[in-house]
């Protein structure tokens, strides 16, 4: 049956790293055009892949292969702040996305050279009904084959963790801050209202920053869990 060699197929490639876990896949259409089968066809390979787990369905977005981290790694991981990262976004709309030199400020954090480049992503997500603008800041030499739209179906974490260097602790910083124009306008609430500002440094075991993150979210809108143990 066609649609089973396609899933196995598929499945290889998805196995054999062809297809990165949290990266896109071809659209179904794409897929048609490829395999020179039916839409119904490539409709049931795709179907078997994600009962099986393997590839995940966004609506509006297209397919997914599934992240490999599990929910147990990331609550292990997690800090005091209990955002809803065990969740992928219900919404995310980019705002920037591009690579930049590290600079002076970066280069200390991340420990390496500020001619080195830096991707920085920018986007509004929901999550829960709760909204958040978030910068995400990646070293491109730990990240080289980084797809920012792996974002859509994964969280930040995961995202994280498909690094070079896989991240074992997190340090998080919590402020409560007033809004400036921008944040205002990015999230929708009121010039200098009171905002969340969570900043996530990912590091390795032996205290190596991968990864920098942060998360701007209304403080008179947003709810977090405060985990003591």
């Amino acid at each position: 049956m066609l649609f089973k060699e396609i899933y196995t197929d598929l499945d290889a490639k998805i196995s054999a790293g062809i297809y990165a876990p949290g990266s896109s896949l071809p659209t179904e259409a794409e897929l048609q055009q490829f395999y020179q089968v039916s839409r119904t066809t490539i409709r049931k390979a795709v179907d078997q892949l994600v009962a099986a787990k393997k590839v995940v369905r966004k609506k509006g977005s297209g397919l997914f292969v599934a992240p490999t981290i599990s929910k147990q790694n990331i609550l292990e991981m997690t800090g005091v702040i209990k955002p809803p990262y065990l969740d992928s976004s219900d919404m995310i709309k980019f705002k920037d996305s591009y690579l930049r030199l590290v600079g002076p400020y970066y280069a200390d954090i991340f420990k390496i050279s500020s001619n080195e480049l830096l991707y920085y992503i920018s986007f509004i997500t929901l999550i829960k009904n709760q909204l958040a603008w978030e910068k995400l800041l990646l070293p491109l030499a730990l990240f080289p084959d980084f797809d920012p739209s792996c974002l859509k179906v994964t969280s930040i974490i995961e995202a994280v963790a498909a690094g070079k260097e896989r991240p074992e602790n997190l340090f998080q910083d919590f402020q409560l801050i007033k809004a400036t124009d921008e944040v205002s306008k990015q999230l929708g609430i009121n010039k200098q209202g009171p905002v969340f500002k969570t900043t996530n440094l990912f590091s390795t075991n032996d205290s190596k920053i991968v990864a920098v993150e942060y998360r701007l979210q209304d403080a008179l809108t947003t709810k977090y869990s405060i985990d003591f143990n």
